[in-house]
């Protein structure tokens, strides 16, 4: 039984290839393409793209998400990966043998990024809304050097699985929606996934924190309360 779980926990997840849930666009489909092309605010796609990875392990979309971030916000430097993302600080707030069996907690991943000098601002669902999400969701994406990390559960968008996090790359205001970065490529290509769908995904309760899910809002620089 020991083996088992822990031969789950440490292996490469199996390949796939699941269909987007109702309501979502590929965006690597024509549609999707298009949305990327008339977006005024996808700043973060450009920043981010060269840095993302598919997590290498069943619980390991929090280190995928944020290394990429990492990497993406403080540019030439050692690169982080999802290994030598576990620095000594990091390991004092999550081991990598616990994240391999349990993943990482909105709060815990908002620890990892600070340990790596980066500014972060925890907005849970429960203490927001739809129309500021929206707002500091346009806003973030036009930005350099400022990411937006979303913690939602997969169920919302009709998809498999629970809980998941992966970075945002891009919004477009003419269809209301946001470009999901899915670091579970091994499921789910990025998508177009509706504002409102991703808001309501994101309102929900983790049971590991006892909190609504939401999201992280992180730069290089003192955030704007």
């Amino acid at each position: 039984m020991a083996v088992g779980v822990a031969w789950y926990a440490f292996s490469a997840p199996p390949v796939e290839n699941l269909p987007l849930g109702a309501e979502l666009i590929a965006a690597s489909s024509r549609d999707g393409r298009a949305l990327l092309l008339a977006s005024p605010s996808k700043t973060d796609h450009g920043q981010l793209e060269p840095f993302l990875l598919p997590q290498k392990r069943r619980a390991f979309c929090g280190p995928a998400t944020g290394a990429a971030v990492i990497n993406a916000a403080l540019g030439p430097q050692p690169r982080v990966n999802q290994s030598t993302l576990f620095s000594p600080a990091v390991r004092a707030i999550k081991s990598e043998l616990a994240v391999s069996f349990a993943g990482l907690t909105l709060e815990e991943l908002a620890r990892v990024l600070r340990a790596h000098g980066l500014q972060v601002r925890i907005v849970h669902a429960e203490n927001t809304d739809l129309a500021s999400f929206r707002t500091a969701a346009q806003a973030t994406l036009s930005e350099p050097h400022t990411f937006l990390v979303a913690n939602y559960d997969r169920r919302g968008l009709g998809q498999s699985g629970a809980g998941h996090i992966s970075p945002i790359g891009a919004f477009s205001p003419a269809t209301d929606r946001l470009l999901v970065l899915d670091v579970a490529a091994h499921k789910y290509p990025y998508a177009w996934v509706p504002v409102s769908r991703l808001w309501d995904a994101m309102n929900t309760v983790d049971a590991d924190s006892g909190r609504t899910r939401g999201y992280l809002l992180v730069t290089t620089a003192a955030p704007h309360e």
